[in-house]
């Protein structure tokens, strides 16, 4: 009998994984020293706008304002619904 508990496979893998970065970062002090401190480093300047973020903004506002304006429009009680699901029945046989 195995006196050792049997992990699972992806959990090794995980481990080994896991194990192998601390190495990597612990053979370079500098580069692990840096990278913790820059984490937590608070941000002294607002990150630059560039085109692309105007465009998502001005993207994301005119999708909040069509949502706005289907969520606001109000039906009347009882109408019938825009479209109804009937399935249709198999053909049997080849289609020729």
């Amino acid at each position: 009998m195995d006196p050792s508990p049997s992990i699972p496979r992806r959990r090794f893998v995980k481990l080994l994984a896991a194990s192998a970065a601390s190495l990597a970062m612990a053979s370079d002090p500098a580069r692990a020293a840096a990278k913790t401190t820059e984490r937590h480093r608070p941000a002294t300047t607002a990150p630059k706008s560039t085109p692309l973020d105007k465009e998502l903004r001005t993207e994301k506002k005119s999708v909040a304002d069509m949502l706005k304006a289907v969520r606001s429009y109000k039906l009347p009680a009882g109408s019938a619904p825009a479209m109804v699901f009937r399935p249709m029945k198999a053909r049997r046989g080849r289609a020729s």
